[in-house]
């Protein structure tokens, strides 16, 4: 996990707040204003030392499966509760 990943998971862990939207926000955003919302993140593959992940997205026009790295999918699934 990078250092700015784990920033964002540890802000929004902590309730903070910071002065400008980090990425993770930015894309929370934009789902939200394409009428989706992030319904699960699945941690789905180890391939020697890397995991995988999808973020699962409710959308207008179903369910999609968005490739992630891990790190990532759990920044925003903090964000979506």
């Amino acid at each position: 996990i990078g250092a700015a990943e784990a920033r964002s998971i540890a802000l929004q862990l902590e309730g903070t707040t910071p002065e400008r939207p980090l990425s993770h926000d930015l894309l929370m955003n934009c789902i939200g204003a394409l009428g989706g919302r992030v319904v699960r993140v699945v941690i789905n593959d180890l391939q020697d030392t890397t995991f995988y992940a999808t973020v699962d997205i409710d959308a207008p026009g179903g369910m999609l499966h968005i490739d992630s790295r891990p790190s990532d999918a759990i920044a925003l699934a903090v964000r979506a509760k």
